[in-house]
């Protein structure tokens, strides 16, 4: 016979006393009942709470890569600029080397390339990850290539040092502020409409602004052409000299040695014009060049 033990349920109140006897094993499967009961209650609980954590979570996570992204494009933004002043400083520097013989460098070289990147999470493929990762890329080349461009710089400065004689003389400013209206090559005549070759390039600008020598040299010509208008050549040495056409007048005599930014006339509209504009010839060895490839500084101008 199995052991039997009385539960005995007692009220505060009055009332009938309550008394059952149950066995050992009823009262163990009873015991396990209760703690399987409230294990069950506990789990869901649990999971309940969880979920609504989980859930939150995700709405947080949501909003923050969001907000990461954003961030990202804001950072592109940022990237794709300093890429333009990046361009923009290579070209600069491409067009001083040119000016003055320096040695070129090769495209591929100012790539600065490298291997993969090594920076934690690179292997992750979400999309605000792989935007992550690419623009560090782009941040990572971009640091490379001003550190280079850095070096160069102060390389071709200690190079233009030993050329100042050269630079003195050499056309490197826009000779009158003014506007680009038609450039070097074969042009419309703007008369006859057809095409001819334009051996410099034309700055438009109101009648009367100064115009500047762009380097050291010596006046050679002070004339008045029936194409040219009032016209001055300066003779710069080294190979090098400039023309300017249809002043309205001259401020320079023959033979007047002329440093660079010295005003040596004014914009007028003599000659074969069609109204206020500056004609400016670079010639190199006897030889017509594109006047722009000599506009180191006001670039901003000739777009």
């Amino acid at each position: 016979m199995h052991k039997k033990f009385s539960l005995i349920v007692i009220p505060h109140h009055k009332g009938r006393v309550f008394e059952t006897k149950v066995s050992l094993p009823l009262l163990y499967a009873l015991l396990l009942f209760l703690v399987i009961l409230l294990s069950v209650n506990f789990y869901l609980t649990f999971s309940s709470i969880h979920k609504i954590y989980q859930g939150n979570k995700i709405v947080e996570l949501q909003k923050e890569n969001t907000y990461l992204e954003q961030k990202i494009t804001s950072f592109n933004s940022l990237v794709n600029q300093l890429k333009r002043e990046m361009n923009n400083l290579v070209q600069r520097e491409k067009n001083v080397r040119l000016v003055f013989g320096l040695p070129e460098i090769d495209d591929d070289i100012r790539e600065v390339g490298i291997g993969g990147p090594t920076y934690p999470g690179q292997n992750q493929t979400g999309p605000a990850t792989m935007k992550a990762n690419l623009t560090q890329d782009e941040l990572d080349k971009l640091l490379r290539q001003s550190k280079f461009e850095g070096e160069n710089l102060e390389q071709m400065y200690l190079q233009l040092l030993d050329k100042r004689a050269i630079l003195d003389h050499t056309p490197s400013i826009k000779p009158v502020n003014g506007y680009f209206s038609r450039g070097f090559g074969m042009k419309n005549d703007p008369f006859t409409g057809l095409m001819q070759f334009h051996q410099g390039m034309d700055l438009a600008a109101d009648r009367g602004t100064p115009i500047y020598a762009p380097a050291d040299g010596k006046v050679i010509g002070v004339s008045r052409e029936s194409g040219m208008g009032k016209k001055i050549t300066i003779d710069h040495g080294y190979g090098y000299k400039t023309v300017y056409g249809h002043l309205y007048s001259i401020k320079v005599v023959r033979g007047q040695m002329v440093k660079r930014g010295d005003v040596i006339g004014a914009v007028g509209s003599t000659g074969y014009s069609t109204g206020p504009h500056l004609h400016y010839e670079v010639h190199y060895n006897g030889k017509p060049v594109d006047p722009t490839n000599y506009v180191l500084s006001g670039m901003e101008l000739l777009d």
